[in-house]
């Protein structure tokens, strides 16, 4: 079994910053949605017929595991579900553990924005690296506008002080929900996918290809798609599949095959 503290560690890690950017295109019956990361890239396209989903496909351009592209299969049980803004509607009436969680939210997003309406929305988050000298500043704007930003240290919140001790991880969902509505709710439940993300920078996972994800059963079951089971017994990490963004925020939703 390998646990996070046997991981390789990152060398650049401290001096850059994890960078996620998500793109919504929207028309009147389909929106394309796109999410590029440190460690991933896919896109996604959504028709509907303005009062439910009916087609919902995807690309896995860019994953971390040999399991990831399955994931498209399941994504697609969530035709039927209401074309709405409330994603905690389309949670309660769907099944998100069966999904690998970036194609699930991002599918969340391209349904509210079907429910907008034809239109184009960029989100971009960034979380700076933490240190022992500076908790990590993590950030979500919208069309350019700064919608959250948070200092964080150990997986909770540091400042703002009315969010202060606030957590990141389990319980996340409980006070951004009591905190939170509307647009704000949605760019909080983005921003803290953004900061568990943003983790993985501390290590090397290219120098990890081949590993099975069996071996982080421990401490990673249940986490995404991957992680559960049949694919957790089957997943290899696979090479490659790592770009840093620190400097080059421009390159994202290129989807550069050369790094």
């Amino acid at each position: 079994m390998s646990t996070m503290e046997s991981y390789p560690d990152n060398p650049s890690y401290g001096s850059g910053s994890f960078r996620r950017r998500i793109r919504l295109r929207a028309s009147d019956t389909e929106v394309l949605a796109e999410l590029e990361d440190h460690n991933h890239g896919f896109r996604l396209r959504l028709q509907h017929d303005g009062q439910q989903v009916t087609t919902i496909d995807a690309e896995t351009l860019r994953i971390p595991f040999s399991t990831c592209p399955g994931a498209v299969k399941p994504l697609r049980e969530l035709c039927g579900l209401p074309i709405t803004e409330d994603s905690q509607q389309l949670i309660a009436n769907s099944k998100p553990s069966a999904n690998c969680t970036h194609l699930y939210d991002l599918s969340l997003l391209a349904i509210a924005q079907a429910a907008r309406g034809p239109g184009e929305r960029l989100y971009d988050i960034c979380i700076s690296d933490e240190t022992d000298e500076q908790p990590s500043a993590a950030e979500i704007r919208l069309d350019g506008q700064l919608l959250h930003r948070w200092l964080c240290r150990d997986w909770s919140i540091v400042e703002p002080a009315e969010l202060a001790g606030n957590v990141l991880y389990k319980g996340f969902t409980t006070w951004a929900n009591a905190a939170f509505s509307g647009e704000a709710q949605r760019a909080a439940f983005a921003l803290q996918k953004g900061y568990f993300v943003a983790s993985a920078r501390r290590y090397d996972l290219d120098a990890m290809a081949g590993e099975a994800a069996n071996d982080a059963r421990e401490i990673m079951y249940g986490a995404c798609y991957t992680y559960t089971s049949p694919q957790i017994e089957q997943a290899q990490r696979l090479a490659s599949s790592v770009r840093d963004f620190s400097d080059t925020a421009e390159q994202l939703l290129e989807f550069r095959v050369d790094g």
